[in-house]
């Protein structure tokens, strides 16, 4: 893969193009990665609204019916259910862990396995959260296309 980067003050934003034969997984990991820098999630902490990118997001959580996404250091109330933030980063480095949780995969340090089939996932701001049984093979598969 040859990369290219050109640097000119009169560029308003950056301009992301690629060039291929076909499209491939490559390319589509590069699409992805592209598409999740831009991608924002609105978010209310101590009152403010603020827009959270997707890239810095730990991890969203389902608590007594609020969602909640984390990022290194804050959380922030989130006004999507789990069931539509699913949909909207269908795609991204995020795999669903439990009913409660959706994690960035990329944001896990280790894991390992606990009791009865489940595993915990140790993210590196050092949070934790259970991987459901039911959820461990999908997170296998998503560790495997990284």
């Amino acid at each position: 893969m040859k990369l290219t980067i050109e640097e000119n003050k009169s560029f308003l934003e950056p301009n992301v193009i690629i060039k291929c034969a076909f499209v491939n997984e490559e390319v589509n990991k590069i699409v992805n990665a592209v598409n999740a820098c831009q991608k924002k999630f609105a978010g209310v902490y101590e009152g403010k609204k603020f827009y959270i990118p997707l890239e810095d997001i730990y991890f969203f959580e389902s608590l007594e019916d609020k969602t909640f996404m984390y990022t290194a250091s804050a959380v922030y109330e989130c006004e999507h259910r789990l069931y539509e933030i699913e949909k909207l980063i269908y795609g991204f480095s995020f795999c669903r862990v439990s009913k409660q949780a959706i994690v960035n995969i990329k944001k896990i340090e280790h894991i390992k396995p606990q009791l009865n089939g489940r595993f915990e996932a140790s993210l590196d701001n050092g949070l934790r959260q259970i991987v459901n049984r039911h959820y461990v093979a999908d997170l296998r598969r998503m560790f495997e296309s990284l």
